[in-house]
């Protein structure tokens, strides 16, 4: 079954991003930019290596230790720094508190070094789509965005907002009105067997990949049977190996999966089936610390970027658990980082996400928390990058352009200072992010989205 106005900071940014596309159209040409003197770190899972990364248009020219670099291409110093591929958080929405973030948010994902966002399921598809084109004609700044449209879900879906589909019919005609608009397919927990199977079909048919966050009516074992692609949240969102449901309290549902044997038939079926299948996992372990009432957002200023009334009201906002509760969720995180690490020495496909629904996750630096989940869980800090690079390229078939730094591909690139090899906290000291070629200031995408993140008006 398996399918191998130019006012302020943001405005200068858009004045700047359209001043620079306009030498760097999409055929390899234009001026060239020498990264020179620093490591290179390709993704591949290498080590890093002394190299310089030559840039011309929007492509990647050469990357090597003995690069020849024309008289007339632009010479960045890099000593000290470490040149990646741009990221890609594979669970990037852009929405929170029932309002788009799209501006904020995309200027955060882009100074965090996240070159590409795939969003998987949206609160304002319509919204979502028309800010990616906007994007794509270069008259918003932000990550290349890809989007999974609307949420497939039954009706009633447990999330209030989404509108659900009451048969596979339902669920095909919503699919043929959005195929050609979306990048994958996204089924939410309250799908039936029958709706998740045919879209599947459909989605294979016309080259789209499907992921889910179930959880609910399909057992995880019977999706991946009927030819699911991706599974969200690992195992926060497996009804196979506990009893509890989506709709008891938090608590409960923590309790039930810090219980969990990871080393029984049911979990090691599992995650076999997993790997046998090439079903990525978007573990989002980040999300899921940002409930514990301990969380510390990743990045320090993260109220900066909340408009007031929003920063008053979270301030309000009480604990979702209790200390019983915060104490399953610690356990039940503690199996999720095992069962991370156990998909990864099988050999599945592990992507980097962050469901930043809570701006406590803050974009872009929630990748970096995200890549630092992952060597907690045993992976190496190159192993992390190449889960935030290459692994997302390969999950939705886009590593011919996107992933790796080698020769030809889009310059996507990301320059950090220090080596993240030795210390994957070093992603935080992002200083230089370019996307097809155009080079951005990360201090200036951050200014451009302070007081940015909002609620709903009216």
């Amino acid at each position: 079954m398996r399918r191998p106005p130019h006012d302020g900071p943001l405005g200068r940014l858009l004045l700047l991003a359209l001043l620079l596309s306009a030498c760097a159209p999409e055929q390899s040409d234009g001026p060239a930019i020498a990264l020179m003197g620093g490591s290179v770190i390709d993704g591949t899972g290498a080590e890093p290596r002394a190299a310089t990364v030559l840039i011309r248009g929007d492509r990647i020219e050469e990357v090597g230790p003995d690069v020849e670099v024309p008289r007339s291409a632009e010479v960045v110093e890099i000593a000290g720094m470490t040149v990646l591929p741009g990221l890609m958080d594979m669970h990037g929405h852009m929405y929170a508190f029932g309002n788009n973030q799209f501006e904020a948010y995309s200027a955060l994902f882009l100074a965090g070094g996240v070159t590409t966002a795939f969003s998987p399921g949206d609160f304002d598809p319509q919204g979502m789509t028309a800010f990616r084109d906007r994007i794509a004609r270069g008259e918003a700044v932000g990550p290349r965005i890809l989007t999974a449209g609307p949420y497939f879900d039954h009706e009633p879906s447990v999330v209030g907002w989404i509108e659900g589909v009451e048969s596979p019919e339902e669920a095909l005609a919503k699919f043929e009105n959005w195929k050609d608009r979306i990048d994958a397919v996204k089924v939410y927990s309250n799908i039936t067997e029958e709706e998740l199977g045919a879209l599947a079909e459909a989605a294979h048919a016309a080259g789209l990949k499907m992921t889910g966050h179930l959880g609910g009516q399909v057992s995880t074992r019977r999706a991946i049977e009927l030819g699911i692609d991706g599974l969200e949240h690992g195992i926060f969102a497996v009804s196979d190996i506990t009893n509890a449901s989506q709709t008891d309290d938090l608590a409960r549902q923590y309790c039930a999966l810090a219980e969990i044997d990871l080393d029984g038939p049911v979990v090691d079926g599992l995650i076999q089936a997993i790997v046998d299948e090439h079903v990525w996992i978007t573990p989002t372990i980040v999300t899921l610390q940002s409930i514990h009432p301990d969380f510390v957002p990743p990045a320090p200023e993260w109220l900066d970027y909340l408009s007031p009334d929003l920063r008053e009201r979270m301030a309000q906002t009480p604990p979702y658990l209790d200390e019983h509760g915060a104490a399953c969720l610690d356990g039940a995180l503690s199996k999720q980082l095992e069962f991370v690490r156990r998909v990864h020495e099988r050999g599945g496909l592990l992507l980097a996400g962050t469901d930043p629904v809570s701006p406590k996750v803050v974009p872009g630096f929630g990748i970096h928390a995200e890549m630092a989940n992952f060597v907690r869980a045993g992976l190496s800090p190159l192993q992390a990058i190449s889960i935030a690079t290459r692994n997302g390229a390969v999950a939705l078939g886009m590593s011919e352009e996107l992933g790796t730094l080698e020769p030809g591909k889009l310059a996507d690139l990301v320059v950090v200072r220090g080596d993240p090899a030795s210390d994957i906290a070093l992603m935080d000291n992002t200083v230089w992010v370019f996307k097809a070629g155009v080079r951005y200031d990360p201090s200036e995408l951050r200014e451009s989205a302070v007081g940015s993140i909002r609620l709903p008006t009216g």
